[in-house]
């Protein structure tokens, strides 16, 4: 199994495959709204969008400051997410 890792400061934050094939997919496009149809059909999701939301919300649980108020991570409403870079 492919997994991933990252650094939050000092930590290093570790990421299942899913999350690391989520995140890989916004990165390929950073600052530009992805649709949930697109991640779905990319790396680890079989087309299947509720497992996209379900792996955003994982993702930015590991990786946002406040989940609920995200920075990096954000909803982009009637569209999808989008990765935002600082």
């Amino acid at each position: 199994m492919i997994r991933g890792e990252l650094f939050r400061g000092g930590d290093v934050v570790h990421l299942t495959a899913a999350e690391a094939a989520l995140l890989s997919a916004l990165a390929q496009k950073p600052g530009q709204a992805v649709s949930r149809e697109e991640l779905s059909l990319s790396g680890q999701f079989s087309g299947n969008m509720r497992s996209v939301d379900v792996q955003m919300t994982r993702l930015r649980r590991k990786i946002e400051r406040d989940p609920r108020f995200p920075r990096y991570l954000q909803t982009i409403r009637g569209t999808g997410y989008a990765l935002k870079p600082d």
